[in-house]
C-alpha cells in the first residue's frame, strides 16, 4: 500500500473506487504476509483477510458518516 488512509479522507478516497481497486491497494501487504503461511492455507487466509478489510472499511465509512450528538440535534 502506498499510503496509509486516515478515516477523515475515506469518503473522498473510496467514493470513486470499487472493492477490487480498494483490495488491490492492500494486495502487496497481503502477499507479503501470506508468504509466512503454509502454502495449503494461503487461499483461505487471503479470502479471510480481504473479507476483514471490507468489513473494516465499511465500519469506518459508517462511523465517518454517523452524525455526532450536536449534529443529530441540529437536524431536527
Amino acid at each position: 500500500m502506498n499510503q496509509i488512509y486516515s478515516t477523515k479522507k475515506l469518503d473522498n478516497i473510496y467514493d470513486d473506487k470499487n472493492w477490487e481497486e480498494i483490495l488491490s491497494d492492500f494486495q502487496v501487504k497481503i502477499n507479503y504476509n501470506l508468504r509466512k503461511v503454509p502454502a495449503n492455507d494461503r487461499d483461505d487466509l487471503e479470502q479471510e483477510i480481504k473479507l476483514k478489510i471490507i468489513e473494516k472499511v465499511n465500519s469506518l465509512l459508517e462511523k465517518n458518516n454517523t452524525p455526532g450528538f450536536w449534529e443529530f440535534l441540529s437536524e431536527k
